[in-house]
């Protein structure tokens, strides 16, 4: 984007020359509403509408206009049984340009919300993920500086942290009982499908760098949890076994995280191409990765 103000670097301070890089980011979707008809028509299509009219409807054009739209994407209007429903457009390629027009309009949108001294958790969840987009973004340029490409990596897994952090304490923070706390941390952090190992338990000593006073901090299995679910305890009088729920919630991510890590090496096949690989999703279907897996069906009859 050929933005001479990043809002994702103003300060609050500078909100003007925020709210003129949103407004030109409008100005760049505006440009290319008629190649994002086009797209969306086409994805209609292939999600199984074939009636034209109710194309032309739904998008409040007329059917000269999805005729022509759905041409310009390569389909023919008139053969309807040439694909059959729920076929996906072919791969293209992520590009820089359409990801970081995306986190320009994510921004403007939630930017209202943070405009408070205290931002609700769903809020700066939604900030964190406007600039992970934009981060994003940036990666996929094609830059000649290797520091920068650093620099924003850096910026991106920072801001996926954030994200993370505030969905944890937004789950914290629901009124509902401390059981109904941890039914929503298997549904957030599955452990994993049959034939994945769990870390059942640890030690870990921690030090004070200065006076080098080192504690510890034990793992162990949960009596009443399922596999894979822990109970912390230290020497520490400070880390006792009184966590809240958004600090066990972002211990178990950890525990997790390295579980998944460590299975990895266990199952080298699944390492890459197991875990990039993910089933197309139909018009209601969400996609389907193969590892971990959580039955949310159980989940929310357990609830």
């Amino acid at each position: 984007m050929n933005s001479t103000v990043d809002p994702f670097d103003t300060e609050p301070t500078d909100v003007r020359g925020a709210a003129l890089a949103a407004l030109r980011g409008w100005a760049t979707r505006r440009d290319r509403l008629a190649d994002n008809r086009a797209d969306l028509m086409a994805a209609a299509w292939w999600a199984g509408t074939r009636t034209i009219a109710e194309l032309a409807r739904a998008a409040d054009v007329s059917r000269d206009t999805v005729y022509d739209d759905l041409r310009a994407r390569g389909v023919d209007p008139t053969d309807k049984a040439a694909e059959s429903a729920g076929m996906l457009p072919p791969y293209a390629p992520l590009t820089a340009e359409p990801v970081r027009e995306l986190a320009q309009h994510a921004w403007s949108l939630v930017r209202p919300a943070m405009l408070t001294e205290r931002p609700n958790r769903l809020a700066n969840a939604a900030w964190h993920l406007s600039i992970a987009l934009d981060r994003i973004g940036i990666l996929l340029e094609d830059s000649t500086d290797p520091d920068r490409k650093v620099d924003v990596g850096e910026s991106l897994l920072a801001q996926l942290a954030g994200a993370q952090e505030a969905a944890q304490k937004y789950w914290a923070e629901l009124d509902i009982p401390y059981k109904e706390h941890l039914t929503a941390f298997r549904t957030a952090v599955p452990v994993g499908g049959e034939g994945t190992a769990v870390i059942d338990s640890a030690d870990l000593t921690l030090r004070y760098p200065s006076s080098q006073e080192t504690f510890s901090v034990k793992f162990d299995p949960d009596p009443f949890e399922p596999a894979g679910w822990n109970v912390v305890s230290s020497d520490h009088p400070q880390l006792g076994t009184q966590l809240t729920v958004a600090e066990r919630l972002a211990i178990q991510t950890a525990v997790h995280t390295l579980g998944r890590l460590l299975n990895r090496r266990l199952h080298p096949d699944d390492s890459d191409g197991g875990e990039s690989a993910m089933s197309e999703p139909g018009p209601t279907v969400p996609p389907v990765r193969p590892w971990p897996y959580t039955d949310t069906a159980t989940t929310e009859a357990s609830r």
